[in-house]
């Protein structure tokens, strides 16, 4: 598979991560429009397996937003502990790789998810285990670049059809993001 171009800032060398395989991207399409229509089951199904393949392909970045995708799909299901299962497993990949900044938003937002799916005991689990892992350095008052907020994404991934966040995407350069699910090139409108 060719390599796509990715843009960096003048004098920066590029990032090169491989974007999922067609097959990998194909089932993320699928899963995402299950998730729209509300099967979540089975959208869980296929956002746990296309997570455990980036996982193993070593897809660092791509991998646990997969895990918190389908930990949140279970959850919406009803099978609360799976779910939390694995959030925490997504959440963990970024505790290891030091990725604090994911780590704490990706953990504030599932934390928040529970409580208004009306699952406070569970969002009170997962609130201790994520203050538990994050280090006593990292200030929790950080907050994502702010031109970030001022960058026009589209709703969703037009490859993927992943939900997108400007706090979420890495940016590769002021015009270009990077679907935190499947890894194309995203440019904001």
């Amino acid at each position: 598979m060719p390599r796509r171009r990715r843009f960096a800032p003048k004098g920066t060398r590029p990032v090169f991560r491989p974007p999922l395989d067609n097959r990998g991207h194909r089932s993320l399409q699928r899963a995402h429009r299950l998730m729209e229509i509300g099967d979540f089951v089975n959208a869980g199904d296929i956002f746990e397996r296309v997570a455990g393949s980036a996982h193993d392909k070593g897809l660092i970045w791509q991998a646990p937003r997969l895990y918190l995708q389908a930990g949140r799909a279970y959850t919406l299901a009803g099978s609360t502990r799976q779910g939390i299962d694995l959030l925490q497993h997504g959440l963990q990949i970024f505790a290891s790789n030091q990725h604090w900044m994911q780590f704490q938003q990706a953990g504030s937002r599932a934390v928040n998810e529970l409580q208004q799916f009306g699952h406070i005991d569970l969002a009170k689990e997962l609130e201790a285990w994520l203050q538990a892992k994050l280090p006593t350095a990292f200030e929790t008052t950080q907050t994502p670049d702010e031109s970030t907020g001022q960058k026009r994404l589209p709703l969703t991934c037009p490859a993927c059809g992943g939900p997108l966040r400007a706090n979420e995407i890495e940016w590769q350069d002021a015009h270009t993001g990077e679907c935190p699910y499947c890894g194309n090139g995203i440019r904001v409108e």
